[in-house]
């Protein structure tokens, strides 16, 4: 059976390979994104409301509640 200290160096390189499959991936995966923008004439314009969360509108139920006091 592995002692503590073998089982954690085997952890970390474990991390250190997760982390270098993740950024290679990644930087596929933005090529594509980037020939794919590229190929349709898709602006960051048009991809913006997809990639941003939606937010609470001001003036709504909490305000209202607020200015009841």
């Amino acid at each position: 059976m592995a002692t503590l200290d073998e089982l954690l160096k085997q952890k970390d390189d474990l991390d250190k390979k997760i982390e270098a499959a993740r950024s290679a991936e990644r930087a596929k995966s933005i090529l594509e994104v980037v020939a794919m923008c590229e190929r349709y004439g898709i602006k960051y314009a048009d991809l913006k409301p997809h990639m941003t969360k939606q937010r609470a509108k001001r003036g709504g139920k909490a305000a209202a509640n607020s200015s009841a006091v």
